[in-house]
């Protein structure tokens, strides 16, 4: 995805200053980067913006110091491609149809990698689990892959 114009990027910024001083918390910079369209793991965040910005309160940002967090990001590889997805929830599939347990997507979403928490799985599985308790994962996969604004181009 394309860098965003910096006017459009100050703006997604100021939505997150909750203290109206022009400054973000360290620890909003991937939520930040993410609203702006951007998908970087957790790992790719903390090697851009530095291991300070872990905890809450302990720094805060301005635009200026944020930027070029922004653009060291959108400069990194994109990452995961469906295909990648869909090899790795092949696996619990076990009877060949499209589909997995829901409960199992869940645990793996809970518990292996960069872990969400109960609330992120919650949102991410909502309207995916038909009524047997099943997961069509391509359906989930593009679901994912299209980020909060899938129609925004």
């Amino acid at each position: 995805m394309p860098a965003i114009k910096t006017d459009e990027l100050k703006e997604i910024f100021n939505l997150y200053d909750e203290e109206l001083d022009g400054k973000i918390d360290g620890t909003q910079v991937g939520d930040v980067v993410r609203a702006a369209g951007l998908k970087p793991t957790n790992a790719m965040v903390t090697k851009a913006a530095g291991k300070e910005y872990k905890k809450r309160g302990e720094k805060r940002l301005t635009f200026e110091e944020f930027a070029p967090i922004y653009e060291q990001l959108a400069k990194e590889k994109e990452q995961g491609t469906f295909a990648d997805f869909h090899e790795g929830l092949k696996v619990f599939d076990k009877e060949e149809c499209g589909k997995i347990m829901a409960a199992e997507l869940r645990h793996v979403l809970l518990g292996i990698g960069e872990r969400l928490n109960k609330d992120q799985v919650d949102e991410i599985m909502k309207g995916t689990e038909d009524g047997e308790g099943m997961v069509n994962y391509e359906a989930f996969i593009r679901k994912v892959m299209a980020g909060p604004f899938p129609d925004r181009e």
